[in-house]
């Protein structure tokens, strides 16, 4: 029973950890502060969307909410492109691949 659990995951090598890019962000950089703090924003806007969303109330109420977390979605998503400086092709692999 186990090894079928264990069998249906993929492994992940810290090798393959090693080739996923990460974006230092050296906050020396007035741009990288900014950029850090809107990304802070971002998420605790989405955060506390969220959580309003599970106390709504209404159906509207929840239609106005999950609009406006979509919305905060985008603006994560164009912000970490811009951060890795994505092109439009890559930006259009990226959004194919989440679908």
């Amino acid at each position: 029973m186990f090894s079928d659990f264990k069998s249906s995951f993929p492994q992940v090598t810290i090798f393959s950890l090693s080739q996923i890019p990460i974006n230092n962000l050296s906050l020396d950089d007035g741009a990288n502060i900014e950029n850090y703090n809107r990304m802070a924003t971002l998420v605790e806007s989405m955060l506390d969307l969220n959580k309003e969303l599970q106390e709504a109330k209404t159906p509207d109420e929840k239609v106005v909410l999950e609009r406006q977390i979509a919305a905060t979605d985008r603006e994560i998503d164009e912000l970490v492109y811009e951060l890795y400086g994505l092109t439009e092709e890559e930006r259009k692999i990226v959004e194919e691949a989440r679908k």
